[in-house]
């Protein structure tokens, strides 16, 4: 996404099989994944500039920030399902797809990226992440629920032109829906949006043609003709137009600043000067080593948090009548800081308290094991505190700032669990071990 610096991030615990991670990452040959070796995690770290997630557009679409052309949603949506059929063919199946797990590189040309505006992209890959069968180690091969919800991503993408659907748009939605009553194979599907790609996109532009066609029964309907064209937005695309280079550098100048600090912006939009003192809202100069690596996560978070409140405003600025945008970039920058603010002062806070108190997670369990066992084993208190930071980094991508209990509660169950896990296994050992000396 123009303009953006951060990064999509993504952690994934290891728990299943390892050849079948092996695999995976044999299949995907993700050039963005951090971790060298198989380990207790996997992470990937996309960078913004290159790379997006599919919910991140649908949800930036939703909002009228991003604008793409229909042509270019059937295209994502074919690369997308070959990808899928690619991995069917590995004999794999996901088992989690929803469009926050589907990552999409375009080319890495200068121009060659979403922005405000409607260009032409290429896309250069499209990458799954977060597979089902490395966490969980129940998980059984399910090509047939891959499809079903591979469909569902389909339809939320299309279905992010909310009040710009078009006759083609209504007919592919209504045959997805068709079609995961019917469990296809997922050759179907790409067949299905290789002749819609044929018959409707002008290649050349990307765009929908203004045409009608006739569409053969691939399933029962009693439609003779589909109307086909590109929305029409007539004077907000001029103002996008002149709001795009200034939107570029805004979003550079605010991505690059540190969150910890009030975000600055300069009135004089040729000239981005940060370099004053800065608003202090947290002072991190003190914090070891661990309560850094917290902080880096939330730093990520409020990256996101960022990303979302700039989509929702500029983009109702972008479908309005209003021309100030000295006054936008105002609002935008008091909302941000209030919300980092609000953030860093009481959630991350909270964090920081309950992963100082892990040790409690720890002691729940050695009473539960000592009420059943006279068992002298090691407890392991730093355990807990790994623990509670990994599933901080795996959750974060689930992170509700409406809801930090329950992101916390949900941080110390599985932090429980994994521990459990653990001491389960030294129990066994230890239960073995007596038996044998008793022999």
């Amino acid at each position: 996404m123009k303009g953006w610096q951060n990064q999509y991030i993504n952690s994934q615990k290891v728990k299943g099989n390892d050849d079948k991670v092996r695999k995976i990452r044999l299949f995907e040959n993700n050039e963005y994944l951090k971790t060298q070796d198989i380990k207790d995690c996997l992470e990937y770290v996309f960078p913004q500039s290159e790379c997006f997630s599919l919910a991140q557009l649908i949800e930036s679409m939703q909002y009228n920030f991003i604008k793409i052309y229909k042509g270019q949603v059937l295209i994502i949506i074919l690369e997308v399902l070959k990808h899928l059929q690619q991995l069917h063919q590995f004999k794999i199946s996901h088992g989690r797809l929803n469009p926050q797990n589907i990552v999409i590189k375009l080319k890495n040309d200068k121009d060659n990226k979403l922005t405000i505006q409607q260009i032409k992209f290429t896309i250069q890959r499209v990458y799954f992440i977060n597979y089902r069968i490395i966490d969980d180690v129940k998980y059984e091969i399910n090509y047939i629920q891959d499809n079903y919800d591979i469909i569902n991503c389909c339809i939320s993408l299309i279905s992010a032109y909310q009040n710009q659907m078009c006759e083609l748009f209504n007919f592919i939605i209504t045959n997805l829906k068709l079609y995961q009553n019917q469990e296809i194979e997922i050759s179907q599907l790409v067949n299905f949006f290789n002749l819609y790609i044929e018959e409707c996109v002008d290649q050349q532009t990307q765009k929908i043609k203004k045409t009608k066609i006739y569409p053969p029964k691939l399933i029962q309907q009693n439609v003779q003709t589909i109307q086909c064209q590109e929305g029409e937005e007539y004077g907000m695309l001029s103002k996008r137009y002149r709001c795009s280079t200034i939107i570029s550098k805004f979003l550079v100048t605010i991505s690059g600043q540190s969150v910890n600090y009030k975000l600055k912006y300069q009135n004089d939009y040729n000239k981005y000067d940060i370099d004053e003192q800065q608003v202090e809202i947290i002072d991190i100069r003190n914090y070891n080593q661990e309560e850094l690596w917290i902080f880096n996560i939330f730093e990520y978070i409020l990256k996101q948090q960022m990303m979302k409140i700039i989509w929702k405003h500029f983009g109702d600025f972008f479908e309005s009548w209003g021309q100030n945008i000295d006054e936008q970039f105002t609002q935008v920058i008091e909302i941000i800081n209030q919300n980092n603010q609000s953030i860093l002062n009481d959630h991350l806070k909270l964090i920081l308290e309950e992963y100082q108190n892990s040790k409690k997670i720890n002691d729940e369990i050695k009473n539960e094991i000592e009420q059943n066992y006279k068992l002298d084993i090691q407890y392991d208190e730093q355990k807990a505190k790994d623990h509670f930071i990994l599933q901080l980094k795996i959750q974060a991508q689930n992170y509700d700032i409406n809801n930090i209990q329950s992101f916390i509660e949900n941080i110390k169950s599985q932090v429980k669990q994994s521990l459990q896990k653990q001491y389960d296994e030294i129990l066994e050992y230890e239960i073995i071990a007596l038996n044998l000396d008793l022999i």
